[in-house]
């Protein structure tokens, strides 16, 4: 009498299975840093440039206007900054929002370009300035030039996230009978440094 082997569907997947793995086992080698291409910049050498994405929380205070008292308010602001030994230069944009108490409970929004230019490494003091649009509510309601300008001081945490401080003086330039509405900020910053 003569044994009969079925061949059962399911142990053939697991044989193929098995094969498979054992074949991406032997087939695959480890990649060694010798072996990658010559020709691509290493990341130290492309790192000339790096994305910023930062956010600020900011306490303001409105100048020659009694009617406004404190407030807060931040900004978001995307750049690339651009590293040139000691130094760097970050070309940025953004948007702003500041909101302050009173009778009048001035708000404003704000679109700006501008950048920061810094001195360092580890610890960044730095000088910034913006110029763009913005639109006030409050007691008056008004779209106008922007600007800005200060000094911050940043600090590298880890190589991906920068923390720090600024000072600004802020101004949206004149209403028609000449005056403008000026404003301080005092803030924090964080960054991701992509």
């Amino acid at each position: 009498m003569q044994q009969r082997h079925t061949f059962k569907p399911a142990s053939s997947q697991k044989l193929a299975w098995s094969l498979l793995a054992l074949t991406s086992l032997v087939v695959a080698v480890p990649a060694r840093a010798d072996d990658r291409d010559q020709d691509r910049p290493s990341r130290r050498e492309s790192s000339l440039s790096r994305t910023h994405i930062a956010l600020d929380f900011d306490f303001g205070s409105a100048l020659d206007a009694p009617e406004t008292r404190e407030g807060g308010g931040g900004a978001l602001r995307l750049g690339q900054e651009f590293d040139l030994i000691l130094v760097s230069l970050t070309p940025e944009f953004g948007g702003s929002f500041h909101s302050f108490g009173g009778n009048d409970e001035t708000k404003i929004y704000s679109g700006f370009l501008g950048g920061r230019f810094a001195v360092g490494k580890i610890i960044e003091p730095s000088v910034f300035g913006h110029l763009g649009v913005g639109h006030v509510q409050g007691l008056e309601t008004r779209t106008a030039p922007v600007m800005d300008a200060g000094l911050a001081l940043d600090f590298t945490l880890l190589p991906l996230i920068d923390l720090g401080v600024h000072g600004g003086y802020n101004v949206m330039f004149p209403r028609n009978d000449g005056s403008a509405l000026k404003f301080f900020t005092l803030g924090a910053q964080a960054a991701i440094v992509l």
